[in-house]
């Protein structure tokens, strides 16, 4: 007995000595301009610590866990926006880490970089799962996901740990991308499982495992709860709510008078970022699985949430939990059953918004902070779980429904244009939506310049372009000789705008000023010199009549100032 007690020990020692294996991770949380949280688990516990660099082979940068532990949670600060960091782990004398194992921090805030995310729910376990976040992978390719936001049901295997590890780490940490792009947690019900429907419940695997930024870490208002938290995230302000459990002063989202409605409001109040998303598991607007007409957890959200999200210019809300993917158009106003539903009322833009050239599918308008605007809801609860649409289906205020298809969104917000795709777990685009925030596309006013003058013409939105000189780039710079006008369109005909361009002509002699010079160099539109005065003078005293019929550049230097005068004879 005493000899096992001793081997035991020994291997425990030993174990320690030469560190252990990390079982977990490493998983990206936090995500901020100048801060990333890096989380992993070992099978044993042991002081770890992170390597930082800007490039793979360079770590100029350590930090260390405090205490041994099987758990470990490393702040990485004083980073630098928009930048790519590359990472080591480090257990005892084990090392993970190579050219894969990196992450890129937020733009600033405001900033308009682009930046692309990844949403998905209700992740039940199984094939569909799989084939969503394979087709991801595959759709993704060598792009860069900043991050994935979730909109609940994260496991289906109980709300504890063990639940997460086998429906959540252990199939979307195949391949790299945990590693690679942070990660901001939604909640549903199934992830409290059996726990009490109690917000921030310290045995529930989502409070242990997950970091959110409850003390207003990434821009927002300190909620005081993992369970709803916002953040900032370059030009856009991104909230997440709990729509099903309870908060510390015992009442749900939708209760009048709610911890979490009150801090609702004074978050929206208080954000000054261009685009605002938000995201909670129960939609207000369904005819999935669920129907929103009928379900308590449905209906008080839309008569209590929505009127507020509207209010202060929410651009799209993202829900899950009815087992179908819905897309509406902009809507506002609406709080009522779906028979009552009035799209001339109720609809703030008529079109698709897929911006694909097929029929009535431009862009949807909007300008910052109108509740004019509308909101869109998209339900998509699809990340596993699949299912049929009720007999009355569609809602009405839907663009699509699709039914019986697993998939996920991807999003893509750069400056004033957001763009969503609906991924099939076959790999398929089968809806997209865009929108424009503050476009102005009329014509400007006219511009005058010189002959042969440069004018720099700028299409006023992002996007692909059409110029009626051939060219197919945002930005164009000519040199007219004559005036002229300058149309741009997008190739999906919603916007054209017109450049008017006055040419003022060449000077005549007798129309030319009696301006002093120290050196006159006199040359022709090909650029050649033809004569060169380097004595001071007037050009009253130059005898330019021996010039052959043309074009002339006149360059007059004088007290170190060059003045250029293009002449026609």
């Amino acid at each position: 007995m005493k000899h096992s007690i001793i081997v035991c020990l020994l291997l425990t020692l030993t174990s320690h000595a030469w560190g252990q294996k990390v079982i977990r991770g490493p998983y990206l949380q936090m995500a901020g301009p100048s801060t990333m949280t890096i989380r992993f688990r070992t099978d044993g516990p042991v002081n770890a610590e992170v390597g930082i660099g800007t490039d793979a082979k360079t770590f100029n940068r350590t930090k260390k866990t405090g205490t041994a532990s099987t758990e470990h949670t490393i702040l990485i600060d004083s980073l630098t926006a928009s930048r790519t960091y590359y990472y080591r782990v480090r257990t005892g004398t084990n090392t993970l880490g190579d050219s894969t194992y990196f992450f890129k921090t937020a733009p600033a805030v405001g900033s308009s970089e682009k930046f692309r995310f990844w949403s998905l729910g209700d992740m039940f376990p199984g094939v569909v799962q799989e084939r969503v976040y394979e087709a991801f992978l595959k759709y993704n390719g060598a792009n860069y996901t900043n991050f994935l936001m979730t909109v609940g049901d994260n496991t289906y295997n109980g709300g504890a740990d063990g639940g997460f590890q086998s429906n959540f780490f252990d199939v979307y940490q195949k391949g790299t991308f945990m590693r690679q792009s942070a990660l901001f947690m939604g909640i549903g019900n199934h992830d409290y499982g059996g726990y009490p429907h109690v917000q921030d419940l310290p045995d529930m695997g989502y409070y242990q495992i997950f970091n959110l930024p409850a003390k207003g870490e990434l821009g927002g208002i300190p909620s005081g709860s993992e369970a709803y938290y916002s953040f900032d995230y370059g030009s856009t302000h991104f909230i997440s709510l709990d729509s099903f459990a309870r908060g510390r002063d015992g009442k749900l989202l939708t209760d009048p008078g709610s911890e979490q409605l009150e801090w609702l409001i004074k978050d929206l109040q208080n954000t000054k970022q261009r685009w605002k998303i938000v995201y909670f598991h129960h939609p207000p607007y369904t005819k999935g699985t669920y129907d929103s007409d009928v379900w308590a957890n449905l209906t008080q959200p839309r008569l209590v949430v929505t009127p507020i999200l509207e209010k202060y210019g929410v651009d799209v809300v993202l829900n899950g939990h009815s087992h179908v993917y819905e897309r509406s158009k902009p809507i506002k106003g609406f709080t009522g059953v779906a028979s009552e539903f009035n799209p001339a009322v109720h609809f703030t833009q008529t079109s698709s918004g897929k911006y694909n050239a097929t029929a009535n599918s431009c862009p949807y308008l909007f300008t910052t902070n109108q509740a004019s605007n509308g909101v869109i809801y998209v339900v998509n609860g699809v990340g596993g779980a699949t299912g049929a649409m009720r007999a009355n289906a569609p809602h009405p205020v839907m663009e699509t429904s699709q039914p019986g298809i697993g998939g996920s969104m991807i999003f893509e917000i750069e400056g004033g244009r957001l763009d969503a795709k609906f991924l099939t777990e076959n790999g398929a685009i089968t809806d997209q939506f865009t929108i424009f925030k503050d476009l102005n596309v009329t014509d400007p006013a006219a511009v005058t310049v010189n002959y042969q003058g440069l004018v720099s013409l700028t299409a006023p939105w992002q996007g692909e372009y059409i110029w009626n000189t051939g060219e197919k780039t945002r930005v164009i710079q000519k040199n007219p000789i004559e005036t002229q006008k300058f149309t741009v369109k997008d190739p999906q005909n919603c916007f054209q705008t017109n450049y008017q361009v006055n040419v003022l002509p060449p000077l005549g002699i007798n129309e030319l000023p009696d301006d002093a010079f120290e050196n006159l160099k006199i040359y022709d539109f090909n650029g050649r010199l033809l004569r060169e005065i380097k004595s001071p003078g007037k050009l009253s005293q130059v005898n330019l009549t021996d010039l052959p019929a043309g074009r002339y550049i006149l360059h007059l230097q004088i007290n170190g100032h060059d003045q250029i005068i293009k002449l026609a004879r």
